[in-house]
């Protein structure tokens, strides 16, 4: 009897995402409306801190980061940002975690969805 199985994977390259935050941060120093702003973004393994003096320059960081990993084919479902919150000294800042893979609760309920769905051969 064969055994049928299937694994899902959902991973991105390191080397790209780093290649797609340098490219993102050289735009923040050459682009009008972000140059002068006092904005960062840290990319620190499987997170992406980004902090600006305001909420509409963290959503334009945002804007231009995510264009950037399109042109390197990294799938914008890797991300998930948290929630732009209030930083010392006037700024906002957003942490935007980088998934790897499905969690186990997520891979139990769908294998469980999947296994009610689909009859025994």
């Amino acid at each position: 009897m064969a055994d049928n199985s299937f694994d899902v994977v959902s991973d991105y390259e390191q080397h790209e995402m780093a290649n797609a935050v340098d490219q993102t941060l050289r735009e923040m120093r050459t682009r009008y409306d972000l140059k002068n702003s006092k904005s960062t973004l840290e990319f620190a393994g499987e997170t992406i801190t980004i902090a600006a003096e305001s909420e509409h320059i963290v959503t334009s960081i945002v804007d231009v980061l995510e264009s950037k990993m399109v042109r390197r084919d990294l799938s914008l479902k890797v991300l998930k940002p948290g929630k732009i919150e209030p930083a010392a000294g006037s700024t906002y800042r957003l942490v935007v975690a980088l998934q790897r893979g499905i969690d186990q609760d997520l891979a139990r309920d769908m294998s469980k969805t999947i296994r009610a769905e689909l009859p025994k051969l």
